[in-house]
């Protein structure tokens, strides 16, 4: 039985609509890689993902680019059946998967008869219309900001978000900034082994306006080219800096760089609940444990009444490893979210990397192993390019990393 509570647009229903809907549309079953829509074919019918994930790519100039995945919960067709034009890009999925297809005039009716439905609709058009209208490649398009965030401590987000923000700026060749925003006990310093003489704290007394120039003077440069804006040196400077001051720092950096990626505190502030609403992505960090299962449910539950888009939301589970005694596919079920990242358990490389403040990304020991190849998917995803499917992909990795057939 489908749960129709993953889907903002039916908690906008009455119940009788939701059960003649259930003998209006059609359900199916799709293998791995399968394409169940192209671009420039009709789309007759709003597509809802029930379970397993896809990829949402757009070709421009001979050129492949993903420029969003969709988990179950989310929803595709609302930009071409409101433009009345054929599908605008490419659906692919690299799991098995199952979706559920609404008739377009079925949807068209419902925005007709319920406000709140509209505005569901509405909202997700907002979102995507650009990326889909305009093919997302503008030369003046701003950057996007990632967020990594959790809301128990352990779960390894400020090491992937040092990794990953390494690896864009050196093997992507992307302007990229960090932003430690664990104000009062923020790692980043440590994690990439920087002087700590320049910090955000400084930025405090800057006369108005904020200046790209006030900024860029704080930066600490790391050898792979990455720029970072450290955390304060003391715990009790952490107070001193306010959401509108790290607003303003956002939006300027994100005007001027590739990516701005920003690591958190395990706490859920207005300086953190402002973050997240200005970030394009939000890479929800989460390891097996239930504790861990269990927070990041209520989190991703009070994401959706605080209205943040689920297809900004990925859940990275990290160190995966077999003998974890809960199955991924159960844990999907009960956060009604796809994994989208598998990080497997290396310590063995992680763990000296961090004792070194050396990335691993960048360590001769994490050459040809499975957390390397991780990483460099996650940052294929980032980055809107297709990663090299036919030598490995996350799903692959899963069946090894949890002895699955």
């Amino acid at each position: 039985m489908i749960d129709f509570k993953i889907f903002p647009f039916f908690n906008t229903l009455p119940s009788r609509e939701i059960e003649k809907l259930k003998k209006l549309c059609r359900f199916k079953k799709y293998t791995s890689g399968t394409i169940i829509m192209r671009e420039k074919e009709a789309l007759n019918e709003l597509i809802f993902v029930v379970e397993g994930q896809l990829t949402v790519t757009k070709t421009h100039r001979e050129h492949k680019n993903t420029l969003f995945s969709l988990d179950p919960g989310d929803t595709y067709g609302e930009v071409e059946i409101l433009n009345g034009t054929p599908a605008l890009a490419t659906l692919i999925g690299y799991q098995e998967f199952q979706v559920m297809y609404m008739p377009k005039d079925v949807f068209l009716r419902f925005i007709g008869l319920y406000p709140g439905f509209a505005k569901e609709s509405r909202d997700i058009y907002t979102r995507r219309a650009f990326q889909l209208l305009e093919e997302g490649l503008s030369k003046t398009q701003s950057g996007k900001v990632i967020t990594f965030f959790n809301v128990k401590g352990g779960a390894g987000k400020s090491v992937i978000a040092a990794n990953a923000a390494v690896m864009l700026a050196r093997y992507w060749k992307k302007k990229v900034v960090l932003l430690d925003m664990n104000l009062a006990f923020g790692d980043q310093g440590i994690l990439l082994g920087l002087p700590q003489d320049k910090h955000i704290h400084k930025l405090v007394d800057e006369r108005p306006p904020l200046k790209l120039s006030h900024i860029e003077n704080q930066l600490t440069t790391h050898s792979s080219g990455l720029k970072v804006l450290l955390s304060p040196p003391l715990p009790e400077l952490a107070e001193t800096i306010k959401p509108l001051l790290v607003e303003q720092i956002v939006e300027i950096l994100r005007a001027n760089y590739d990516f701005v990626i920003i690591d958190t505190h395990n706490q859920l502030s207005d300086l953190e609940l402002k973050i997240l609403e200005i970030s394009d992505m939000i890479m929800l960090m989460m390891t097996m444990e239930l504790t861990f299962i269990k927070n990041t449910k209520l989190l991703l539950d009070l994401l959706q009444r605080l209205k943040i888009p689920r297809d900004k939301v990925k859940v990275v589970l990290n160190r995966a490893f077999k003998s974890m005694g809960l199955e991924p596919a159960k844990v999907e079920k009960s956060l009604r979210y796809a994994i989208s990242h598998f990080i497997p358990s290396e310590g063995n490389i992680v763990v000296p990397s961090v004792n070194k403040g050396a990335p691993f990304v960048l360590s001769k020991s994490s050459e040809n192993t499975d957390i390397l190849m991780a990483m460099k998917k996650l940052c294929a995803t980032l980055t809107g390019e297709e990663f090299e499917k036919g030598t490995w992909n996350m799903f692959s990795l899963l069946k090894e990393v949890f002895g699955l057939n």
